[in-house]
């Protein structure tokens, strides 16, 4: 008897057990696709812009999935009305509406053989997901006739200076670094000297190869003649070919309470330095507590082509009002710069760390690395 309780018992338990892993196993709920799209309408013109900032914003019906969770969306890209290749996708999360950038739409119609610009058609739907499970949308994608920006096909990772005029010479060992600043964007802050000069996307291989002359960049293999001699500021923009060179008189250490322009150094590769200052931070205002002190500086740059005579350097958040947590705090002390439009004495600022303030230091102010930057260091 005990025998057959216990044969009726295991049974029952592999019963149950089989059930409860059926139970357990996973499956893609199924996925109902949006019902439509919104915007840009069917057959919407749109000519892209460079700006940093341009953008449209892609609207559309909402999808579902038969568990209630929300789903993702994706819009994705095609050459023709009927679908085929996908030439790119864009994630739009559990939203639905996305602002897709211009750069972004450029680049898909670049993939669409729309020629650099010139102007074509793409085709665009919405993908729901749920898990693995995917639904396009039911509608006929919807046509979207683009004028691509008068760009480069080709926008290399990096850029690079070499020439006879820079200050890299010839050798590849020493090539200079552009900044990248956006996408296909990049700056730098060099010397020319007599001589010529040409931009590579690869110093020892380089695949291609550019230069400048009359605010556009062109793509050649002969060395171009440098705009003359001085320190430079040059902005590229691949996308619109575009290249502003400006020169740069001067770039100075500015104490704000005392309205004090320190000039600096250029010691070469993008790297000022103001040597042997003397950082005195106390306040000598009447209104506040004898020995209380005002920390706040920015860095101002001279260039020529401004609408202000100069430019601010300053922190990365133009409300900055803190104070670095060290004197190695990295972070704090990365650089943007600010278009001047009136003489505004005390921002965007910095706050010097304590440990510096009453102390010889040596400034440095570099904007020829990956991230524009200064640090101190107390002699």
């Amino acid at each position: 008897m005990k025998k057959i309780k216990s044969v009726t018992m295991f049974l029952l338990l592999a019963v149950a057990f089989t059930a409860c892993t059926e139970n357990m196993n996973y499956k893609d709920a199924e996925v109902r696709p949006p019902a439509g799209m919104l915007f840009p309408v069917d057959g919407y013109f749109l000519e892209l812009q460079s700006g940093s900032g341009a953008a449209i914003n892609f609207s559309w019906l909402p999808g579902a999935s038969e568990d209630g969770y929300p789903v993702q969306y994706e819009i994705v890209f095609f050459g023709t009305p009927s679908g085929g290749r996908e030439l790119g996708r864009i994630d739009a999360g559990v939203k639905t509406q996305v602002a897709v950038s211009h750069k972004d739409i450029n680049r898909i119609a670049g993939e669409a053989a729309i020629e650099s610009g010139g102007t074509g058609t793409l085709y665009w739907s919405v993908v729901a997901s749920r898990g693995l499970n995917q639904s396009v949308s039911d509608a006929v994608p919807y046509k979207l006739d683009v004028k691509r920006l008068l760009g480069f096909n080709f926008i290399p990772e990096r850029l690079y200076l070499l020439g006879t005029g820079t200050e890299a010479g010839t050798d590849v060992s020493l090539a200079l670094p552009f900044r990248v600043t956006g996408d296909g964007e990049y700056e730098i802050y060099t010397r020319f000297s007599d001589g010529t000069f040409l931009i590579v996307d690869d110093p020892a291989n380089p695949a291609h190869s550019y230069a400048f002359a009359g605010g556009l960049a062109s793509e050649t293999a002969n060395p171009a003649a440098v705009p003359g001699n001085g320190i430079y500021r040059i902005r590229l923009d691949f996308n619109v070919k575009s290249a502003s060179v400006q020169l740069v008189s001067s770039v100075n250490h500015w104490l704000c309470y005392k309205s004090e322009l320190s000039p600096m150094t250029y010691e070469g590769r993008g790297l000022w330095i103001l040597r042997n200052y003397y950082l005195d931070a106390n306040d000598y205002w009447v209104a506040v507590p004898a020995g209380s002190q005002d920390d706040r500086y920015h860095f101002r740059a001279y260039i020529a082509g401004n609408p202000w005579p100069w430019e601010c350097f300053g922190p990365m958040n133009a409300g900055e009002d803190g104070k670095p947590a060290s004197i190695d705090a990295k972070e704090y002390f990365y650089i943007k710069t600010y278009p001047s439009t009136s003489a505004d004495q005390w921002g965007p600022k910095f706050k010097y760390h304590g440990s510096v303030c009453e102390q010889t230091v040596d400034i440095y102010l570099d904007m020829g690395g990956a991230t524009a930057t200064h640090w101190f260091v107390i002699k």
